[in-house]
């Protein structure tokens, strides 16, 4: 098991320090932070599963099990969901900034609970900035920070040179301005990030050179602002398949 040092001779369990997720889902409940986390999943996690499913179908070639990577992965609770959905392998990306949800905590879970769950060697979690990543993917998942960045339109462009086959989107957008160019950045009342309309995000994802196969949206309930409770969700796949 590995473990967190905090302190001279601090040692600390990262399975009992509050998740990001709970993993009960996967079989291994974990203790989750408080706040809207909790109620954000639930909103989010089933279309996520589906569509996470229906990514690794697509990606895999001649029965041959994808390889997938998640953008923004925080405690990697997607990309584990995805190892036990049938993906080869995931490589998780997040730079463990406060800002973006996140802590470098986040990835030593991510490592930590692969133990548990039986998924060692067969996942990799790297602290890097989503931007910056490289390589070849059958399949990505970039759930829950889109918004994050203040040039998301670069990030998805930026997917298209590592994803062979399939991304799956998931990201807030703004309840507060539905006009179809609403775009904003930094996000309001954020010095950094980024907000905009649903139509603004489908036109991100084709401008990109993505086709969306399905999509449906729904609301983070534990978020109160109208311009943070938007949810959007994307199935999709390479434009010239």
């Amino acid at each position: 098991m590995r473990v967190l040092r905090r302190g001279k001779g601090s040692v600390v369990d990262p399975l009992e320090i509050p998740w990001y997720h709970d993993f009960a889902p996967l079989g291994r409940p974990t203790p989750q932070a408080e706040g809207n986390f909790r109620a954000n999943q639930q909103a989010k996690q089933d279309i996520l599963f589906d569509y996470i499913r229906r990514a690794i179908e697509m990606s895999s070639v001649g029965g041959v099990p994808p390889r997938g990577a998640e953008l923004f992965c925080a405690d990697g609770f997607y990309s584990h969901f995805a190892l036990q959905a049938g993906a080869a392998h995931m490589t998780g990306f997040d730079l463990g900034d406060p800002q973006s949800a996140g802590d470098p905590t986040h990835l030593l879970q991510a490592r930590a609970i692969g133990d548990v769950l039986g998924h060692t060697g067969r996942a990799e979690f790297i602290r890097r900035d989503v931007v910056e990543v490289s390589g070849s993917y059958d399949f990505t998942i970039c759930a829950g920070g889109l918004y994050h960045v203040s040039d998301p339109a670069l990030l998805l462009r930026r997917t298209a040179d590592y994803t062979r086959r399939a991304l799956v989107v998931q990201t807030a957008y703004s309840l507060a301005n539905s006009a179809p160019d609403y775009f904003e950045a930094p996000a309001p009342g954020w010095t950094w990030g980024s907000r905009f309309s649903i139509g603004y995000l489908w036109r991100m994802i084709e401008h990109a050179g993505y086709r969306i196969v399905d999509s449906t949206c729904n609301e983070l309930t534990g978020n109160s602002r109208p311009e943070d409770r938007g949810s959007a969700y994307a199935l999709c796949v390479r434009g010239d398949d």
